[in-house]
């Protein structure tokens, strides 16, 4: 017997049970725009502020973009699915775009990078606040541009 069907009985297969394939399947495409009901105040505050902390590399304190964010998420992922959801796609997100902006760094050398620069500096900041605004909300998001390294 599958240890879904031990834990969740009455589950039929085209539930999608936490920690099976078909869940982490769903959590990679995404959930972006469902709103959940059932999160509280302080969860929907954590998730913000996750979001927000990746707006910490603008203090001038480099590496503080994903530094923050997971402080904040290893305090608060066992406690909350929504939490922990934020934290690993702001995680993810502030990596690709550490990733992103060394490639454009280095393209600087043959001038795509002064075009690329900006518009990497702009997505960074306005989809951190978006994204903090729709955690605050209690909504799942998912960043563009973005490599899943946390399921």
């Amino acid at each position: 017997m599958d240890a879904a069907a031990v834990n969740y009985p009455n589950a039929d297969a085209n539930d999608e049970i936490p920690g099976t394939p078909a869940d982490r399947s769903r959590r990679q495409q995404g959930r972006a725009g469902l709103v959940d009901a059932n999160v509280t105040d302080d969860e929907r505050t954590w998730a913000t502020f996750i979001h927000l902390g990746g707006l910490a590399t603008y203090t001038g304190l480099v590496g503080f973009s994903i530094i923050v964010p997971l402080i904040l998420w290893l305090m608060k992922r066992g406690e909350s699915p929504f939490i922990d959801d934020h934290g690993k796609e702001a995680l993810n997100f502030q990596i690709s775009m550490m990733i992103w902006m060394i490639v454009a760094g280095l393209s600087m050398l043959c001038f795509a990078g002064f075009i690329l620069m900006p518009i990497l500096l702009v997505v960074h900041v306005v989809t951190g606040i978006v994204n903090a605004v729709r955690a605050n909300r209690g909504e799942y998001v998912r960043y563009p541009i973005t490599i899943r390294f946390l399921t």
